[in-house]
């Protein structure tokens, strides 16, 4: 039983989605008092409520921390100036969590950095000390990586205490972004929810088929390389095929995260012969390999995708509680047998949504009968008449072809004779029903005399 199949579903999730909506206020609601950092300042003066934010000393484990940002209203923001003495500087944002709310299932929160260059240094922690501690570390340690990709674009969770540290010397500003409902989490909600209940059909689609090849053709060509090769010289994964693979993971996930430094036009056309290149090769194995049609196969593909499906609903809302129930609940409907469903259904309807059924009257339905009848009669000659009935045949089968002709030319479908004989068989027939009644009533009364 699809879920998009059924309006009740449908119903109850645009009123939670009215629901999220209409709980939006006007403003954030931690703005009804002003935040802790927002004091007085002779080079920067704050009026309460102001979006600008000023750096205040803050005591954490019993050490003040200085240089630290407190952001907990939408739009509030910090402006941190160039180091004239040439040094990088760590400057701490903080971001106040807000109680978990149903409404709240598809807010999202995030620190946006204004930085044209890409000289600087990140460091994500629950609060201002272990801030401190990644960045003391990084300066001590030999050999300090991070993440192969850039972001200037930090995402929050709205209900986790969070603190962001950026080292850099050059001048740069940061802002608090907040949505009550981020719409493209609602979006990957809804598309987790349709392909966990349309992975038994798309799973044995052709046309999904190719394009689930040719889409990991693009997206994992490295990786399916390193595989092929792997298996032309019968290497083990612990050998120097481990460390391909780290290496293709890496690749893939680099470019993935700076594709907008590849879009440009000094890379576009090098983007362009890799897309068509890979796609033409990938559509090609498809091709040769052929749809799959082991019945295990599939089940396999149906259950890979159901287990993405609910990787997508988990992971598309903060609100993990949440996210969680509604993946059980799913997998809960999912595994219950379509039989109980369908019987627990029909009497859901039976009970609480009765058809309004009309009872006819004698004579309403004596004038319906004949209404009816001399519809159907009058189709029946129509067909009668036309090519498609091929009269020539039909007249071969009659036993009296020219009662036939007059039907088709207008005549009525019963005999005057026939009219007669069911009229007179209908008179005899209520008259032995008074007769034998009669006889029963006699017979009784002389059993009483006696």
């Amino acid at each position: 039983i699809h879920f998009y199949k059924r309006p009740m579903f449908l119903f109850i999730l645009f009123t939670f989605l009215s629901k999220c909506v209409a709980q939006v206020p006007a403003d954030n609601p931690l703005q009804s008092s002003p935040p802790e950092s927002l004091t007085q300042d002779p080079n920067h003066p704050v009026l309460p409520n102001h979006p600008y934010v000023v750096s205040t000393p803050w005591a954490e484990d019993g050490v003040t921390h200085q240089d630290v940002y407190k952001l907990g209203v939408k739009g509030q923001y910090a402006n941190i100036p160039l180091r004239t003495d040439g040094y990088d500087h760590l400057s701490t944002f903080c971001y106040s969590s807000v109680p978990l709310s149903i409404y709240m299932f598809w807010s999202s929160a995030s620190m946006k950095m204004d930085l044209p260059s890409n000289n600087y240094q990140v460091y994500i922690g629950p609060n201002v000390t272990s801030v401190s501690s990644l960045a003391q570390a990084s300066e001590s340690a030999w050999f300090y990586s991070q993440l192969p990709w850039r972001s200037k674009e930090f995402k929050l969770s709205p209900f986790e205490d969070v603190c962001i540290g950026v080292q850099t010397m050059e001048e740069y500003t940061i802002t608090l972004q907040w949505k009550y409902v981020n719409y493209m989490m609602v979006v990957v909600t809804l598309s987790g929810m349709a392909l966990f209940w349309m992975a038994p059909t798309l799973c044995r689609n052709t046309f999904f088929h190719y394009t689930t090849g040719i889409s990991l053709g693009l997206l994992m060509s490295v990786v399916l390389l390193t595989y092929l090769a792997q298996r032309r010289f019968k290497q083990s994964l612990f050998s120097w095929v481990g460390v391909a693979y780290s290496f293709s993971v890496y690749l893939m996930t680099r470019t993935w995260f700076n594709i907008k430094e590849y879009m440009t036009e000094q890379y576009i056309h090098l983007l362009v012969g890799y897309v068509l290149v890979a796609g033409i090769i990938s559509f090609a194995v498809v091709y040769r390999m052929g749809p799959p049609s082991n019945p295990r196969t599939i089940n396999l593909i149906q259950w890979a995708m159901q287990a993405v499906s609910l990787v997508m609903v988990v992971m598309s809302s903060y609100h993990q509680p949440a996210s969680l129930l509604l993946s059980l609940t799913m997998i809960t409907w999912a595994a219950i047998p379509a039989s109980l469903k369908s019987g627990v259904n029909t009497q859901i309807r039976k009970r609480f949504f009765k058809p309004q059924v009309k009872l006819l009257s004698e004579d309403e339905y004596n004038t319906q009968a004949h209404a009816e009848t001399k519809k159907a009669l009058e189709q029946l000659k129509n067909f009668c008449r036309s090519p498609d009935s091929k009269p020539w045949k039909t007249v071969t089968r009659l036993r009296s072809p020219g009662r036939f002709a007059e039907f088709i030319e207008g005549s009525p479908h019963l005999t005057e004779a026939e009219v007669m004989e069911y009229s007179h068989w209908d008179y005899n027939t209520d008259d032995e029903d008074d007769t034998d009644e009669d006889e029963a009533n006699e017979a009784a009364t002389d059993d009483n005399m006696d």
